[in-house]
């Protein structure tokens, strides 16, 4: 059996023949990864690379370290050349006043055209498109989260004006992945602290659902598949998210609500698409404690009929887990993969 079919079948549900792979290295994978699109400032003056660029500093002078400008217009800071940093500096954080004005990323149309003859439809694995764009995590950045927050509450309508946009950039991104080959795609939005939702249920119906149900409705439309990734626990809706229209959840802390819950509440309507937890297990090293997680992940999930893609996480350098650490759980979940 193809990657790509058992991936299509783990997600319907349907008989796969085993867990699904995404593991780096030399080790197996199911996956193709590539970019939905590329999308850029359309007056094509943002700055990714990082740097003390004097014009962004000028815009945060209480931070020292590097700097760079995304798509969206937001400034990146990070120190130490570690990790993709966080937003200090939202485009649209000092106010609505100038939202008419405020220009969307595009797609880049040089890019699309190399996609396009990249010929990820004759790949015999399942071709994950990356998302560049979400739907709370823009707002979150542009507005900073503090404002965008706040705006949650006292700004509803900015909020449904600002999701409108982005959505409908990202139904056009979904539109050209199809015609380039891909088979699903994966946005990544964080909406949820270790302890609870960023915002109510009631608000994440009400403003964000939507949005979330205009994507996969387009996903769907297309023949395709929607991933989502969030960090935190974001348990109280992921039936509203499958409502939604969600067919993939990706979570490096799945134990933070538990295998066992994913599994027996939501593998039947869901794939979950996960590392062994990154937090709780990976991180401390413990040989014993990785190998039994790693054992009742894939367990739990054959029980439901086999709603999993075991997963590394992609930078576990930054999170200090050594390359035995990690052997230990793709070990133990390739060995018991088999249904």
């Amino acid at each position: 059996m193809k990657s790509k079919e058992l991936i299509q079948r783990i997600i319907r549900h349907d008989n796969p023949v085993r867990v699904g792979f995404d593991f780096l290295g030399n080790n197996p994978s199911d996956i193709l990864h590539v970019p939905a699109a590329v999308v850029s400032r359309p007056e094509g003056n943002h700055r990714e690379e990082w740097s003390r660029d004097p014009v962004l500093a000028a815009k945060v002078p209480h931070f020292s370290g590097e700097l760079s400008m995304t798509p969206m217009g937001n400034i990146f800071g990070r120190f130490n050349q570690k990790t993709k940093g966080e937003c200090v500096y939202g485009a649209l954080q000092d106010g609505w006043e100038d939202f008419d004005k405020f220009l969307f990323p595009v797609i880049n149309e040089e890019k699309d055209r190399v996609f396009e003859k990249a010929g990820w439809a004759d790949s015999d694995k399942y071709v994950l498109g990356g998302m560049p764009v979400a739907i709370w995590s823009p707002l979150r950045d542009t507005r900073h989260i503090d404002q965008a927050l706040m705006d949650t509450v006292l700004e509803p309508d900015y909020v449904q004006a600002f999701l409108e946009k982005i959505s409908d950039l990202a139904a056009a991104i979904v539109r050209r992945a199809h015609k380039n080959g891909v088979h699903g795609i994966m946005i990544w939005d964080d909406l949820g602290t270790q302890k609870d939702l960023f915002f109510s249920p009631d608000t994440f119906r009400t403003l964000f659902k939507p949005y979330y149900k205009k994507i996969a409705d387009e996903l769907h439309n297309c023949g395709m598949q929607f991933f989502v990734h969030s960090c935190g626990k974001i348990d109280k809706i992921v039936d509203d998210l499958i409502d939604a229209g969600v067919d993939v959840f990706q979570f490096d802390q799945p134990e933070l609500t538990g295998s066992e819950v994913w599994a027996h509440e939501f593998g039947h309507k869901a794939a979950f698409y996960c590392p062994v937890d990154v937090q709780k297990i990976m991180a401390t090293g413990d040989e014993t404690l990785i190998k039994e997680a790693a054992l009742n992940m894939v367990t739990q999930f054959k029980q439901c009929g086999g709603s999993l893609i075991a997963k590394d996480y992609p930078t576990w350098e930054d999170i200090n887990v050594l390359p035995e650490w990690q052997q230990w759980a793709r070990d133990i979940i390739i060995a018991n993969a088999d249904m």
